[in-house]
């Protein structure tokens, strides 16, 4: 709770440089529920001699900030494309979560390997030895004298 708490002051510092024109696109409610949740005692310097997308921000506060651009801040076409590379990614990972919880496959062990910037997965299959009880020499003896015995009461 406490990185949301200092992202909402982040995130509020970082809405004090809008203009007043963009600031007014983001509604009040908003506004207030990140005043309300920030954290007064965090201190957070926007550094204006660094880019703004390099500035070192929390985490939580990219994302809040990100979802704030784009359902408020972007123009049409911006929005389009946001929701368009989210739907990718969402459908990347959904497409990873089935070859990985695959049900067809659930006796396979998979092993994920990392070789520059993708994850090569490779896949072993366990196999099970069956174990197949011999008999020994002398039971096999006996085995064939009971069945010569029993073949020959009943003919």
């Amino acid at each position: 709770m406490s990185n949301y708490s200092d992202a909402c002051t982040e995130v509020s510092i970082i809405l004090s440089l809008l203009n007043v024109e963009e600031y007014n696109k983001i509604p009040r409610d908003i506004i207030e529920a990140i005043e309300k949740n920030k954290n007064r005692k965090y201190t957070f310097e926007f550094d204006y001699n660094v880019e703004p997308r390099e500035q070192k921000l929390l985490k939580e506060t990219k994302a809040i900030l990100f979802n704030l651009f784009r359902d408020y801040l972007a123009n049409s076409k911006q929005r389009e494309t946001i929701i368009k590379m989210q739907n990718e990614e969402r459908n990347k990972q959904n497409e990873i979560k089935k070859l990985k919880y695959n049900v067809d496959d659930i006796f396979k062990k998979e092993i994920y390997e990392k070789d520059g910037t993708e994850d090569t997965k490779l896949k072993e299959e366990n196999t099970a030895l069956i174990c197949t009880k011999k008999d020994s020499f002398i039971i096999k003896i006996i085995n064939r004298i009971k069945n010569f015995f029993n073949i020959k009461r009943h003919s």
